[in-house]
């Protein structure tokens, strides 16, 4: 899972049985079983085998029909901007993978948008994705801060960490039921879908290695570099006032947002030779240590975000060689740019005139 803060309740309380067959399965008062000690628990080796198989089967050749319970859960949202939005990231996303990960190739990503109107996004079993339609707005439909969420699920699917969640957050009595009812995949698939945006599924040194992952996976299809920390500055301006879905501020394990946003800041301004950086504090956006500007507040946007954005585009600038030598110019569009990179709108800024000169001079 993606998204921060708390699970709505009604997803939040475990069903009290899923119904396998005519047998009901208690969920309550179990507790997960942790299959990194399977060695000590004998007894459960017939279980977890029957896990393990089944578990790869929706993974990998049964991962459509799996998909089919995953959109009978969540119901299939046809808004034709979110839909034609979705479908050209995850084209761009997944070029942008197939050049370092070429297994991509062998299992491409089926997803499609859901009815859910909280803030989430998940990639579950065999790279089956989904995006809630409550996403969206909440971001002023900006394709460069969704691309980092669809290349964060992307990074949790290319490592596998659905199913290795799968198999440490099932219940053993529901597992145990599954297994001494002799259930198909489908009713597993059926059983696991229920528990998706409830149970722990990621760890927080998988959280780390999506977000690694989409800043890799996000810039290499051609996103805004400062695009993953303008979403998480996104997410703190606007604390309270989005629904958000999801299980990553249930457990104390999982980061939050700020530190999620300055990692994406440092791994920005490394990326940018370590020229470009943002003060957190005050949306400063400095190049070689010396102050350039500080965006103002917009009414679709915050300085702060606006300040990640403009530094993503500085950071381009500066990826290949800390001396640029290309012209600082503004074009017919009021568009300050540096060559063929264009920065920043200049029509909110106070004193244009200055911003450009400023830029020149350090340039």
């Amino acid at each position: 899972m993606y998204l921060p803060v708390s699970v709505k309740k009604s997803l939040l309380a475990l069903t009290a049985a899923i119904t396998v067959g005519t047998a009901a399965v208690p969920l309550s008062s179990v507790q997960a079983i942790d299959f990194g000690t399977i060695g000590t628990l004998i007894s459960a080796g017939a279980e977890y085998a029957y896990l393990n198989k089944q578990l790869n089967y929706l993974n990998n050749e049964g991962r459509d029909e799996f998909m089919e319970e995953v959109k009978k859960q969540y119901g299939v949202n046809h808004d034709p901007a979110a839909n034609a939005m979705v479908a050209r990231i995850m084209s761009n996303l997944s070029a942008s993978v197939a050049a370092i990960d070429p297994s991509i190739r062998e299992k491409p990503y089926k997803y499609f948008v859901n009815n859910d109107t909280s803030f989430n996004a998940f990639c579950t079993l065999g790279h089956n994705m989904s995006v809630n339609i409550g996403l969206f707005q909440p971001l002023n439909y900006n394709e460069n801060e969704v691309a980092f969420v669809l290349a964060h699920e992307m990074g949790h699917g290319q490592k596998d960490h659905p199913i290795q969640g799968f198999k440490k957050s099932i219940p053993f009595d529901l597992l145990s039921a599954l297994y001494g009812a002799n259930s198909s995949a489908a009713q597993l698939g059926t059983a696991i879908v229920s528990q998706i945006g409830t149970a722990n599924l990621v760890t927080k040194p998988m959280e780390k290695q999506a977000d690694a992952l989409a800043f890799t996976y996000a810039t290499g299809a051609g996103y805004n570099p400062g695009a993953g920390a303008a979403l998480w500055q996104r997410m703190l301006d606007q604390s309270g006032n989005i629904k958000t879905s999801g299980v990553m501020e249930l457990f104390n394990d999982h980061p939050n947002n700020v530190s999620r946003r300055d990692t994406y800041s440092k791994t920005l301004t490394k990326w940018s030779n370590n020229v470009v950086k943002v003060d957190a504090d005050t949306g400063m956006i400095s190049l070689h240590g010396k102050d350039w500007y500080q965006p103002e507040d917009m009414t679709s946007m915050s300085g702060k975000e606006r300040a990640y954005l403009i530094a993503g585009n500085l950071s381009a600038v500066y990826h290949q060689t800390k001396k640029p030598t290309a012209q600082v110019y503004v074009n017919g569009n009021q568009i300050l740019c540096v060559g063929n990179q264009p920065i920043m709108d200049l029509r909110p800024a106070q004193d244009p005139q200055k911003v450009t000169a400023d830029l020149k001079a350090l340039l």
